[in-house]
């Protein structure tokens, strides 16, 4: 079986638009993450400013000492919703970048098959038991890569069921309070 040239060529057409397309979504979450940790920034140096002058201008102890609980709870909350979103930024980009690898598994398959296939039909006589031992073997890597990929998936959505009720939980205590 021969290479063409037109082949190769489309192969690293292929390769450069696949290279291109994750990395314009990587930059993507990457802007995603910068906007929100200026946004971030520039209201905690609000919030700073807003604290230090009721800081300044309190009386006695017992005034500072409340005014210095009461910006505890909300810092809390603030940096629960921080932490949800830096989750959802990463957790968006993953599952993109899951589905490139999807598509490039599954077209890598789709190719080695069809060598095994091409290469099956020029096979020299009696050589049927290595190219049935070949397509098991790639079978059950497909097999195995499947059922691997399952496992994380249902880690993935154990975890994130987990840090939901986390998040229910100390919101429940927050309101119980």
């Amino acid at each position: 079986m021969t290479v063409k040239p037109e082949d190769f060529a489309a192969a690293q057409k292929a390769s450069v638009e696949t290279f291109f397309a994750l990395t314009n979504k990587a930059f993507e979450s990457i802007v995603k993450l910068t906007d929100l940790n200026i946004a971030t920034a520039k209201e905690a140096l609000a919030e700073a400013a807003n604290v230090s002058g009721k800081a300044l201008s309190v009386k006695d102890a017992q005034e500072l000492v409340s005014s210095a609980s009461s910006a505890v709870q909300p810092a809390a909350e603030k940096a629960l919703a921080y932490s949800k979103k830096v989750y959802e930024i990463t957790s968006t980009a993953q599952s993109e970048l899951n589905k490139f690898v999807e598509a490039q598994v599954a077209h890598n398959n789709k190719q080695v098959t069809e060598f095994v296939d091409n290469a099956s039909k020029n096979a020299p006589q009696g050589s049927e038991a290595i190219v049935s031992i070949v397509k098991s073997s790639i079978a059950s890597a497909n097999s195995a890569y499947d059922t691997l990929s399952k496992a994380a998936k249902q880690a993935v959505e154990m975890a994130e069921s987990n840090a939901e009720k986390a998040v229910k939980a100390v919101k429940a205590t927050k309101t119980a309070k």
